[in-house]
């Protein structure tokens, strides 16, 4: 399955004055629409957030320590581009759906590229399953955006995803710190701690996405069905239920809301956005509500 057309031009024209909202630290090679504090410059303070281990003590407030006995970090801004790493699931889960996760995460991607490159980011793709796949380094300029359309048009997801291992790969394959968007299902039980950690630890600020389809949150069968894994996990026969989807239904809520809990305590920005939901409700609402995007 090949991902196929995107977009239109209509759509990406109405997201042309949207950019993306940087919190923390930057620091770029080239001017560009946001802000990032560098020597020998004036500092504007702009917000606080939490303090993770590793954090340089020198931005501490400890004024606000003494007073409410929480750790905050102070985030000073000066205007620079910012590199902005899409990271995009094609493991076999991502085929599931009408139309596919895949084509879905696509299709997401190819509008965060478009707000990204004309605020004159440097855009790069990072496609991964169990491993990171081979993708398009950052690049600045609207003649980018033509190589990651057609780069996202030919891709074919399938195999399994072992997303920590990707990122272990992604860190080490990129140097400089940026705006991350993961954009994946979740649901491969190999893990994602200790990936977005090493994000974390490195200063990305991360943004993850989860794509899910509508089968995945209420499936619709039932009786006796064979059932085959998509991701190489082989076949099952079973017998559906209303008990056995409940369990289901269930277990899904309680492994989204575990990801939810991580993401929060850590400063990671989570948004679920099933696929049924059109573009537009994604860019202008749910981004922009997620504090992701103005």
């Amino acid at each position: 399955m090949k991902i196929g057309r995107l977009t239109d031009e209509d759509f990406l024209h109405r997201l042309a004055n949207l950019k993306f909202i940087v919190k923390g630290r930057r620091q770029g090679k080239f001017v560009g629409a946001h802000y990032s504090p560098r020597a020998g410059v004036s500092l504007e303070f702009a917000d606080y957030r939490p303090y993770f281990e590793g954090d340089d003590f020198r931005y501490v407030d400890w004024n606000v320590y003494g007073r409410s006995d929480h750790l905050l970090v102070k985030i000073f801004t000066r205007e620079v581009d910012l590199p902005l790493y899409l990271i995009l699931d094609l493991s076999g889960s991502m085929e599931v759906g009408d139309p596919p996760k895949a084509w879905y995460a696509a299709r997401l991607a190819a509008a965060l590229s478009y707000v990204g490159l004309r605020t004159m980011d440097r855009v790069g793709i990072y496609p991964f399953t169990d491993r990171l796949a081979v993708g398009i380094p950052p690049r600045q300029g609207m003649k980018h955006l033509f190589n990651i359309f057609r780069y996202l048009e030919a891709i074919e997801p399938g195999g399994r995803t072992a997303l920590d291992n990707a990122l272990d790969e992604f860190v080490k394959q990129t140097a400089e710190s940026g705006l991350v968007f993961i954009i994946s299902d979740l649901l491969s039980p190999a893990g994602y701690q200790r990936g977005l950690s090493h994000l974390l630890h490195r200063g990305d600020q991360v943004v993850i996405l989860q794509v899910l389809a509508p089968e995945d949150l209420v499936p619709q069968m039932s009786g006796e069905a064979e059932i085959e894994g998509v991701e190489e996990e082989g076949r099952l026969d079973l017998t559906v239920g209303s008990q056995s989807v409940a369990v289901y239904r269930n277990r899904l809520v309680a492994h989204n809301e575990e990801i939810r809990a991580f993401c929060i305590n850590r400063g990671i920005t989570y948004l679920q956005i099933p696929t049924d939901t059109a573009l537009e409700e994604v860019i202008y609402h749910k981004l922009r509500a997620g504090r992701v995007i103005r």
